[in-house]
């Protein structure tokens, strides 16, 4: 009886379920978070310093720069349709909630979707008959919904993320832009440029109240753009041809103003994006002098960082921005087609920022980003 025939297909068989498994846990292998790889330069401001308060991390061109890799049988699909890698066309709105990045991208009329968790990456560009035009804003509530304003189609839509399911949510607008969901009150706010105001909405789309009217006045927008809030729930608009942030309670009474017209340090040109981080710095994306400005709770100038050109650390024509939970700051660096990764020290980082430098020896004190920014 010839036994070395059937050895060899149990050989072959255990073989491959070897291979199956080394497969499996290459595929379940946790990957090194993409905000913790070491930068490939080393950029910093101030330039000088031992303790910088932004340090630059990376550039974010398509999802193969968050890790995301395809799979094999997308790989397959693409070379037998001739399919390439979706690159950021002309990014505008940014939200990372923890796990997922999402990218408003008016020129290609998407919404790119990168889970940097599960390691996928999808576009969000309708369905069915309700397709996105020029998406410009992003919003995340804590049920899951993402709001996407559609600057061209004058709606805001919500898209289910588990259900992957896009939909009209609020219409009665002229030209919606800037979103931001408050957590204090459970309310949206949506920046309508045209129209000058700010229209505070609840989760079935009813319109609770707005402020703002078109003009130059104190109370007045001119072309508003972005919107955010603080953890206090207190809301900050850009009001880009007034040259200046506002800063207004939930109810939406005045509380401050930040910023006036001019080309130096400490006064706006054309303030377009606005974030706010864990210690109350408001930060400002000025497009026309390509770079942002952070300012304290009073209005008064504490660093600005970028500068015009197309290398690492550079803007051109910046427009959105987005601070997560741990500090990161992601900048749509909408004409060089990009979204650059900053990270603001904290106080509380400081000795080990300055160790890193030191040594050269990367520290991360902040851990995975524990959830939604524009805090």
């Amino acid at each position: 009886m010839n036994l070395s025939k059937p050895n060899a297909v149990r050989k072959r068989a255990l073989l491959l379920a070897m291979l199956m498994a080394a497969v499996m846990l290459a595929g379940c292998a946790t990957p090194t978070p993409f905000y913790a790889e070491r930068p490939a330069v080393q950029l910093q401001w101030p330039l000088l310093s031992s303790r910088p308060k932004i340090v630059w991390v990376k550039t974010i061109a398509t999802y193969r720069d968050v890790g995301i890799e395809k799979g094999f049988w997308q790989k397959a699909v693409e070379l037998l349709t001739g399919g390439e890698d979706t690159r950021i066309s002309r990014p505008y709105g940014i939200l990372f909630d923890g796990s997922r990045l999402f990218i408003a991208d008016p020129g290609a009329g998407c919404v790119h979707c990168m889970d940097t968790k599960e390691g996928r990456y999808r576009i969000i560009d309708g369905e069915g008959e309700t397709l996105l035009r020029t998406p410009i804003g992003l919003a995340e509530d804590e049920r899951g919904n993402l709001y996407i304003t559609d600057s061209t189609a004058a709606t805001v839509y919500v898209y289910d993320i588990g259900r992957r399911t896009l939909k009209p949510f609020l219409r009665q607008l002229k030209r919606p832009t800037g979103i931001v969901y408050n957590k204090v009150n459970k309310l949206l706010y949506v920046v309508d440029t045209v129209a000058g105001t700010v229209v505070a909405v609840d989760g079935q789309g009813a319109v609770k109240h707005t402020f703002g009217s078109p003009g130059g006045g104190t109370l007045n927008f001119n072309h508003p753009t972005d919107i955010t809030v603080d953890r206090r729930g207190q809301i900050y608009v850009t009001d880009p041809l007034n040259y200046r942030v506002k800063v207004f309670s939930p109810e939406g009474q005045l509380v401050n103003q930040v910023g006036n017209a001019g080309d130096a340090p400490g006064e706006l040109n054309k303030p377009k994006g606005v974030a706010v981080d864990s210690e109350g710095l408001i930060y400002v994306c000025d497009s026309l002098q390509d770079t942002v400005q952070i300012f304290d709770s009073t209005g008064a100038l504490v660093l600005n960082f970028g500068a015009n050109g197309t290398d690492s650390g550079q803007f051109w024509m910046p427009s959105g921005i987005f601070i997560d939970a741990n500090d990161y700051i992601y900048i749509a660096d909408t004409y060089n087609h990009r979204v650059q990764l900053f990270r603001h020290i904290s106080k509380t980082a400081d000795t080990e920022m300055d160790d890193e430098f030191r040594t050269g020896e990367p520290v991360d004190t902040a851990g995975p980003p524990r959830g939604e920014g524009k805090p």
